[in-house]
Formats: structure tokens, sequence, C-alpha cells
């Protein structure tokens, strides 16, 4: 093998393994009692945040009809709610919450951060 196809080829198995160019945040595992309809909801969100444009008001949402519609169903309902005008930002110190199961209003529930990831909160953690 020529020396320039070997640093091709360990340039190339680098940025496979440790991420050349993107700032986007590594998979988020979400807990498995986390309701269908938060797991989709964040799909969302990550969508929203580093794809398009951050969730701004309830019509926004209606731009992903028939990619999320268990989200947008849940959301509409009100088994899931949104702080519109949040998004998920790499680095921060001191996330808040961007979407949270209702039920988590009179006692647990889980909630999706600014950090990406999804924590088991109470009412608490809800903003007012």
């Amino acid at each position: 093998m020529k020396p320039i196809s070997f640093l091709v080829l360990s340039f190339i198995g680098m940025c496979a393994t440790s991420g050349c160019g993107s700032s986007k945040q590594a998979v988020t595992q979400i807990p498995p009692e986390a309701s269908p309809a938060l797991t989709e909801t964040h799909a969302m969100i990550v969508q929203a945040s580093y794809g398009d444009a951050p969730l701004n008001s309830l019509n926004d949402i209606d731009n992903y009809a028939g990619q999320f519609d268990t989200a947008i169903k849940a959301i509409k309902s009100g088994e899931i709610k949104v702080i519109w005008g949040k998004q998920i930002l790499d680095n921060i110190e001191s996330p808040q919450v961007i979407a949270y199961e209702s039920k988590a209003q009179t006692g647990d529930g889980y909630a999706i951060k600014q950090d990406g990831k999804v924590h088991k909160i109470t009412s608490a953690d809800i903003p007012k």
C-alpha cells in the first residue's frame, strides 16, 4: 500500500470513530419507560434543532405531518407539552426542559432537555 493511501484510509477511520466536521450529538438513549409519544417528539425536536428551525409555535409541528404523527397528535391533545422556541444545544451547562409528558405536572414523568437527553422529572422541574 502506498503511504498516501494509508494516510487517507487512516483519516477516514478516525472520522468514522471520532466524528469529523459535525457538532451534532451522539444518539441519545431514551429510557424505555418514556412514552412512545415523547420518544417521537424527541426525534422531531432533534430534527428541528439541527436540520430545520426551532419549534416556535403549535403551527410549526404541522410541517412534520406524515413523519411524526404520534408526536403531533400527543402535542395537540396535551399529552406532551412543548416549551416553544427552545431547541437542543450542544455543550449547554444548565439544560432547561424543552418538552415533557403532561403527567409530570402531577407526579413523575419524562422530559426532553436542551442537552438532547431525556430525563425523569417532577412538577418542580417544569418551567412556570
